[in-house]
């Protein structure tokens, strides 16, 4: 007898095909349970895995053994003469069974596909907007892994899933996830259903780019946050100097996977081609890459890395645009580095010089608008001119959540509470996860008064970057103003470096006056930087004549932070004294003749 032959005569052929049945039938129960029982994604994989390797186990067994009126006998072991076998009784049984489970997979695969099922309960508390059903024409665009030969290419493979989320959000109807959110999951082990939760959103763009000299491959997949169901995925292949076009596809791919209908221009681009200097566009990467991190150290680094794209394209608006941002946040940056003992570096000039190169190029420019506006609110005291260009860079483009963050904070300066809130709002709408956002809005709340909503924000900017100095060092000053002095203590502990004892020594000063001596003596040899830090601080522990002597060291220093003295409550005890009268005509701030701010024109 052939092994063909004998391989049916044993059912080996039907075993299988019943084992098959029976493993799809399980794959797709599992798949679909799996998310309303808030299953770990791995689960669906174990499944099909241990399905995979239970396969040929089955194909041994049905030729080894055989299911006889006895029970379960080797196959050799039986005597044919005595009609012991009931290969074809149990070849009919295994048909039927085949045949059963078939029918449930496809009827399984049919409910699946075309019956809309509920998405499963929220289970994450990363933002209160989470709460609400995702949109199926809503994405984020999770940073692209790395997958270059010397892994070393992280900042251009973090560039081109930005440039790609850019590229998305100028459709009108899909509803696209912010950089930084999309980004706080880099590196984290949270499941895709955990990752639109928290953001919002149905899909989930997931990618990898790999380069090779001036070759590229970029692979993208775009899958169902709710189940892990892959909608769709493709490898595409490029010269660097291709990676626009490369872009352009992936994006046109990705809105008519969600059904997107593309309206006007959109038909034909999506994705900016900026410059056409291979050499200019890495080097742009490179420089968002170092500026999306802050702290000096980077942000000298993407100095560097813009003017090199600048040399290589002097006409590249995006490169001028994000010169003009790290130059025009590098004076508050230095204020906090240790590595500069608190030395302000002033770039104010080449922030200027950078955003009129940009806005020459681009006068929509909405990153050249809001640097502009940064600088003329800080430095120049221009308000009117600032809140035009905050105006006009949110017009050009609503989903820019710095500018946004950076009106609400301007808004905050002149206590226009309630249109700071609006602005704040906006940009933690568009980016949820954006630690910054958090920590202004925390400081704004904290102004007016609203003690416990500062806390819970400043929170929210911790758990989104639990090493966010600007935060740990402000947390115990809010605590302690709320009397939480055993949590002011230990949120104190938790600051980095010479200042912890000189946060400790403060707290302990405000539940205890006895030890404000000891405290001022620590604030005068480690203090927070800037108007917002030592001067704050005495003032809090009731030295108002030492807060104010603080103040004038500081405005003849030119501190980054002198647009803060109107909002800060800590100084209102000074507001009768005409020393501070003469650093609040200093910044020039348009208030009415009862101290209130002005009103400006909508």
């Amino acid at each position: 007898m052939s092994l063909f032959a004998e391989l049916q005569r044993r059912n080996v052929f039907r075993a299988a095909a019943a084992y098959m049945a029976l493993g799809w039938v399980v794959t797709q129960v599992t798949s679909t349970v799996a998310p309303a029982l808030h299953l770990p994604e791995w689960i669906v994989p174990v499944v099909v895995w241990i399905g995979v390797i239970g396969f040929p186990f089955v194909i041994v067994f049905s030729w080894v053994f055989e299911l006889t009126p006895e029970g379960l006998k080797r196959e050799r072991d039986i005597d044919r003469n005595a009609s012991a076998s009931i290969t074809h009784h149990t070849a009919r049984r295994l048909d039927h069974l085949a045949i059963g489970l078939f029918c449930v997979a496809i009827v399984l695969f049919v409910v699946d596909r075309f019956v809309p099922r509920a998405s499963a309960p929220a289970t994450s508390s990363s933002t209160a907007a989470a709460n609400a059903p995702a949109d199926n024409k809503s994405i984020a665009v999770l940073p692209f892994a790395d997958l270059s030969p010397g892994h070393d290419q992280e900042y251009f493979s973090d560039g081109v899933a930005e440039e790609i989320l850019d590229a998305l959000a100028q459709v009108p109807d899909l509803k696209v996830a912010g950089r930084t959110s999309s980004f706080y999951f880099k590196g984290k082990n949270e499941t895709l259903q955990a990752i639109g939760t928290a953001l919002g959103v149905a899909n989930v763009l997931e990618g990898s780019v790999r380069t090779q000299g001036t070759k590229v491959r970029i692979t993208v997949q775009l899958i169902q946050a709710r189940d892990g169901f892959h909608l769709w995925s493709q490898s595409y292949d490029g010269d660097l100097s291709d990676v626009f076009q490369l872009q352009e596809r992936i994006a046109h791919a990705i809105t008519d996977q969600l059904r997107v209908v593309l309206q006007g221009g959109q038909k034909t681009q999506l994705a900016a081609k900026s410059t056409d200097n291979v050499e200019a566009h890495q080097q742009y990467l490179r420089g968002r890459y170092f500026l999306a991190r802050r702290g000096m150290p980077n942000l000298r680094d993407a100095v560097t890395a813009f003017k090199a794209a600048i040399e290589a394209d002097h006409e590249y608006t995006d490169a001028w645009a994000g010169l003009a941002q790290t130059y025009a946040l590098i004076p508050e940056y230095s204020v906090f580095d240790p590595a500069g003992n608190g030395q302000m570096v002033d770039t104010i000039a080449q922030a200027l010089e950078a955003a009129d190169h940009a806005l020459q190029l681009d006068p929509a420019s909405s990153k050249a608008l809001s640097a502009r506006a940064y600088v003329r609110v800080g430095s120049q005291f221009d308000w009117t001119a600032a809140e035009a260009d905050y105006r006009a860079a949110i017009a050009s483009d609503p989903r820019d959540s710095t500018a946004h963050q950076w009106y609400g904070e301007m808004l905050m300066y002149q206590r226009r509470w309630s249109e700071a809130a609006v602005q704040f709002d906006a940009g933690i709408a568009v980016d949820p996860l954006a630690p910054i956002v958090q920590m202004s809005r925390a400081l704004s709340v904290w102004y007016q008064g609203k003690g416990e909503a500062a806390v819970a924000s400043m929170d929210e900017s911790l758990r989104l970057q639990p090493d966010f100095y600007n935060s740990l060092v402000i947390r115990p000053i809010i605590l302690a103003d709320l009397h939480r002095f055993d949590q002011a203590l230990t949120a104190a502990d938790a600051v980095p470096g010479p200042l912890r004892e000189t946060m400790l020594s403060f707290v302990a000063a405000m539940q205890d006056p006895a030890r404000t001596d000891a405290a001022v003596q620590q604030l005068n040899m480690h203090a927070p930087g800037g108007l917002t830090g030592k001067p704050v601080m005495l003032a809090m522990l009731g030295r108002h004549d030492l807060a104010l002597a603080e103040l004038e060291r500081l405005f003849a220093q030119h501190d980054p932070y002198r647009e803060f003295l109107y909002a800060v409550p800590q100084f209102e005890p000074l507001h009768g004294d005409p020393r501070f009268q003469a650093l609040l005509k200093q910044i020039n701030l348009p208030l009415k003749a009862d101290g209130r701010a002005a009103d400006v024109p909508k």
